[in-house]
């Protein structure tokens, strides 16, 4: 089990990294936040999970790419970055006239990838655990977009604080009646339905940086295991409250209908409270790419910089913040990876 780190001591140790040369400017300490709050945001980037020699002298594998020829390149994709990016991917492969194998799936689809040694670029959804560190695995980040909290829609509640959010979340509040917010009649004596989804569990930020770990949730939460199911189970229940990126819920809106509800008065689809760190709740788009031989490739280095250049040119619909936005707002970057949040 991975150890929860507060993100003031993860300050503290990026801080000293960075400062004794390792890029981007100095990170102040921070104060030692109450212990309510969510869980760190970043793993260390220092980290190198221990592999074996002969791990380390495989060639990458590549399938066949989409027209059946041998592909030059092997993409594994989380499946929010996988459509996203790959309008960028498929102008990169005419423009290069090379082959590119594409696969969709999730983040431990990605991570899999690594660990087989069968794609010379994969993307995530989340900042890397340490596990996802494997030597030689440099990672790039694409950027941010919002996790949304969701509600049905009769739910006439607009806004909540995040410490309100966490307590809803946590169980410690169990009717939406108890909050001090307006309007709330239908169902209003019924307990709060939490709906969670806890995927990527090893992995920093995303839904622990709205409670630290599984632990946290309501003993009453409904942990489901699909993005298709939390948008269903909230637009069934009056008095449910859930997590879901805005792609996401606008994607699935036929299976079921939600609403969405500001967070400390900002709403998931400011993409300027968002990139700002105003909007604390969010997921981190990082793509890899290979260091060492016989795994490094220049075509994949060229591919992975091309994707990160190109950020700012992704469909607004996907909600993600650039990182050339993100480096302009403060937030802390190590080479290519976004490492710390603005504060």
């Amino acid at each position: 089990m991975t150890t929860m780190v507060p993100r003031w001591l993860a300050a503290l140790w990026l801080g000293a990294l960075l400062a004794a040369g390792g890029g981007g400017g100095a990170i102040a300490a921070e104060p030692a936040l109450p212990e309510e709050l969510g869980g760190r945001a970043f793993s260390d980037p220092r980290a190198v999970m221990p592999m074996p020699e002969s791990w380390r002298r495989q060639a990458i594998t590549r399938p066949a790419g989409e027209n059946g020829k041998a592909a030059d390149l092997a993409l594994a994709l989380d499946q929010q970055i996988y459509p996203a990016l790959l309008p960028l991917v498929r102008k990169f492969a005419a423009d290069n006239h090379v082959t590119i194998a594409t696969q969709e799936g999730t983040c431990g689809l990605a991570s899999g990838a690594l660990a087989d040694r069968s794609a010379d670029i994969t993307a995530m959804c989340c900042p890397p655990a340490d596990t996802d560190r494997m030597p030689g695995v440099r990672y790039h980040t694409i950027g941010i977009a919002a996790v949304a909290l969701i509600v049905h829609p009769s739910n006439p509640v607009e806004n909540l604080s995040l410490a309100e959010a966490r307590r809803l979340f946590g169980g410690s509040v169990t009717s939406w009646a108890d909050l001090p917010v307006s309007g709330f009649r239908a169902a209003a004596g019924e307990p709060v339905r939490v709906v969670s989804r806890l995927h990527c569990s090893l992995r920093p930020g995303h839904w622990r940086l709205l409670l630290p770990n599984a632990d946290a949730f309501s003993p009453e939460a409904l942990d489901v295991p699909a993005i298709v199911d939390m948008i269903q189970r909230v637009s069934q229940s009056e008095t449910a409250i859930g997590y879901e990126t805005l792609w996401h819920v606008n994607r699935y809106a036929e299976q079921g209908r939600v609403r969405t509800v500001r967070l400390d008065g900002h709403s998931p689809a400011d993409t300027a409270a968002v990139a700002a760190g105003k909007y604390p709740i969010y997921r981190v788009f990082n793509i890899s790419s290979w260091t060492e031989e016989p795994a490094k490739n220049a075509l994949a280095e060229r591919l992975a910089q091309y994707l990160v250049a190109h950020a700012g040119d992704i469909d607004p619909v996907y909600g993600i913040v650039p990182a050339s936005r993100l480096r302009q707002l403060g937030w802390k970057f190590l080479d290519d990876e976004l490492v710390g949040e603005p504060r």
